[in-house]
């Protein structure tokens, strides 16, 4: 326990994991996106109709 860590990572190295980590998910994302998007019919994403969130509606009226 009184043994000093033989290595430690830096705050350079914590930015730089951090950063190749968010655009490998970035990447990640829109390529799952992608392919997503391109699916047969039973598979494609889903797109809820607006009476299921009339807070997304934006032909509502006025108050």
């Amino acid at each position: 326990m009184n043994q000093t860590p033989r290595w430690q990572p830096s705050f350079k190295w914590h930015v730089t994991v951090f950063g190749i980590v968010l655009v490998g998910c970035l990447i990640g994302f829109g390529i799952f996106s992608y392919v997503a998007a391109r699916l047969p019919a039973p598979y494609q994403p889903h797109h809820p109709a607006p009476a299921a969130m009339p807070w997304t509606n934006s032909q509502q009226e006025s108050l």
